[in-house]
């Protein structure tokens, strides 16, 4: 079977239903309803917090599983970059790219929340304690990923120091995961550790849903990220062929 033929013959069931359980759609719609449920869970099925934060302590669900979203979203640009640099036929540039675009995205979901909750919390916008002070950290040096990558005019080269920097970078997500657990202790405590999930089973539920909700969003996100630099490189092509004649 010629490559043409190949690739117009139809693919195998499982092939064409993995294919659909990850495209963009599916994944929009799962995102969707995983986020919904969540918020059903979170305001009419998770019990008011103990520990005097009340009903303030709901934006927890949301703010814990975007900071892990883009702890993930920086990880997906670690595992793009390092395939790029060590395989010829690695991912297309586009998704390291997505990735740190949106683990920017998804930080500054986090910080915008994290001080809306630190506000009623504790009476303050912000503080420099190490679990903020490290994800603001992360955010900086991620942010100056795009400025390193707008600095060099060769595409080859561009590409390549931007995948170095994603994999320096990644430095930045274990000291913020970590940061809770091994730094002084801070504002922030610790209700997920390696052994225990330190809430009631209908909290831990609502966290959970609320973060597979968000890992959807994020997957359908790169995705359509993916397929618009795709697209917009395959009409660079064109054009260039066009102006060539």
């Amino acid at each position: 079977m010629t490559p043409t033929v190949a690739r117009l013959a139809p693919a195998g069931r499982p092939a064409s239903l993995l294919r659909g359980l990850v495209s963009a759609p599916f994944l929009y719609v799962a995102a969707a309803l995983l986020l919904s449920a969540g918020v059903l869970l979170a305001f009419l099925v998770a019990p008011l917090d103990a520990s005097g934060l009340g009903f303030t302590q709901k934006i927890f669900y949301f703010h814990a599983a975007i900071a892990e979203t883009a702890l993930i979203a920086f990880a997906v640009a670690l595992v793009a970059a390092v395939l790029r640099l060590v395989r010829s036929a690695g991912p297309p540039a586009g998704l390291e790219v997505a990735a740190v675009r949106l683990g920017l995205f998804f930080s500054g979901l986090v910080m915008v929340t994290g001080m809306i909750w630190g506000r009623a919390a504790w009476g303050v916008w912000w503080a420099w304690e190490p679990r903020l002070t490290t994800f603001l950290m992360a955010l900086l040096v991620y942010a100056a990923y795009f400025v390193v990558r707008g600095s060099i005019d060769d595409v080859q080269r561009r590409e390549t120091v931007g995948s170095v920097y994603a994999i320096i970078a990644f430095v930045t997500v274990p000291v913020t995961f970590f940061a809770t657990r091994y730094l002084p202790e801070g504002l922030h405590p610790v209700v997920m550790t390696a052994s225990e999930a330190r809430m009631e089973t209908s909290m831990a539920l609502t966290f959970a849903v609320c973060t597979l909700g968000m890992v959807a969003l994020l997957a359908a996100l790169l995705r359509s990220e993916v397929a618009l630099a795709a697209g917009a490189g395959a009409l660079d092509e064109v054009k260039d062929l066009l102006e060539e004649r």
